[in-house]
């Protein structure tokens, strides 16, 4: 039997797969489920929506989160519905930033006006200092614009964006009347 250190022992990579997957395909079901919702408050940009999936990408370990991955999905199936372009970063990036950034250094007093501008349009509904961000933006609003301009930057994909799309008239088995389809 060869124990060197090399050699790889199937029976312990199995929980790790499995664990990789299980993270992987709630992903996939979150920006199902946010598609559909982005598709039932936008029903006229429906097919361009339900064809938007590969836009859904997470491009930042802390997206694991259920609810950080939706604030990023919510903001790019809002782009595409107002035609805007999906490639800047988004809210919910620029707050995995401010994260990881405050783990290394403090955050100076306009960084974390930007952190908590973006909290407030990422997660609308999760709980933050609303005080200390209008403090933040009273004083440093300017800086805090560039800021958010910088990591908007900095954050983008230049890939994200819809190329051509072309569809062959089914919605996730379902036949539709989709605008794609091409015959």
């Amino acid at each position: 039997m060869d124990t060197s250190p090399d050699t790889v022992n199937l029976a312990e990579l199995v929980p790790e797969i499995s664990s990789a997957m299980k993270v992987t395909l709630d992903l996939i079901d979150l920006a199902e489920e946010e598609i559909d919702s982005a598709c039932a408050r936008h029903p006229k940009h429906r097919d361009t929506l339900f064809h938007s999936f590969s836009l859904l990408r997470p491009t930042l370990p802390r997206m694991t989160s259920a609810f950080v991955y939706r604030a990023h999905c919510q903001e790019l199936l809002g782009r595409v519905a107002r035609v805007e372009d999906t490639r800047p970063g988004t809210a919910a990036e620029v707050c995995c930033l401010c994260a990881d950034i405050s783990t290394q250094v403090p955050l100076n007093s306009p960084a974390a006006g930007l952190y908590f501008r973006m909290w407030a349009q990422a997660f609308p509904h999760t709980p933050a200092d609303d005080d200390r961000r209008a403090h933040h933006e009273a004083l440093y609003a300017s800086r805090i614009d560039d800021y958010e301009a910088l990591a908007r930057a900095k954050l983008a994909v230049d890939d994200r964006r819809l190329g051509t799309i072309t569809c062959t008239g089914r919605h996730n088995t379902v036949k539709v009347p989709c605008r794609y389809t091409q015959f």
